[in-house]
């Protein structure tokens, strides 16, 4: 049960459940965004989809795009470069379409996101959702304070943070630290 203070459709999130059940084939759903489309310092606070190998190297599972904006690119680099697989619905902008993406991210294990939309939502839905921030003075928001782990505003999130600006290393390699933790190291 969903401990947030926005709830998605039931029965949206439950076909969504449903399907992505099937098609993760047992393993983890868990959903990906990692780009902020912040005008001032959204560069700052995103990562380019391969920085994530760590993690994707860490557990087996049934990885989601929920990148808002056009990423077929960057998910057929990701492809090609590390064989990963990031699965997009198509039927689901989450742009134009908040009550689909909101039964799309109930329907997921878990979200791993930089700061954007997709942390809000995710975070007031009371999904898990672990965090990567930049460090103070490059693009962290005045919300995610400087030395807390968890949100107050969010109690489902966790925090994971940079140590050195525009060094994303430490984050994502505590990231797959807690994902072999949580789900079992990728055999």
């Amino acid at each position: 049960m969903l401990s947030g203070f926005l709830q998605s459709d039931p029965a949206m999130a439950d076909a969504q459940r449903q399907r992505l059940v099937a098609i993760a084939g047992g393993r983890p759903r868990i959903g990906l965004s990692w780009r902020s489309a912040n005008v001032d310092f959204g560069p700052q606070k995103s990562l380019q989809l391969a920085d994530f190998a760590p993690v994707f190297a860490a557990v087996d599972a049934f990885w989601i795009d929920l990148q808002y904006g056009e990423t077929a690119a960057e998910r057929a680099a990701l492809e090609a470069g590390q064989g990963v697989s990031l699965w997009r619905d198509p039927a689901i902008d989450p742009l134009q379409d908040m009550d689909g993406a909101a039964a799309q991210y109930a329907a997921l294990d878990m979200v791993i996101t930089v700061s954007n939309t997709v942390a809000h939502l995710a975070g007031a839905l009371g999904l898990p959702v672990w965090l990567l921030l930049p460090a103070p003075g490059y693009g962290l928001l005045w919300y995610w304070f400087l030395d807390r782990t968890d949100s107050p505003f969010y109690p489902t999130l966790r925090c994971f943070r940079q140590r050195h600006p525009r060094d994303w290393g430490a984050p994502l390699n505590e990231v797959a630290a807690a994902l072999r933790a949580q789900f079992g190291a990728k055999p």
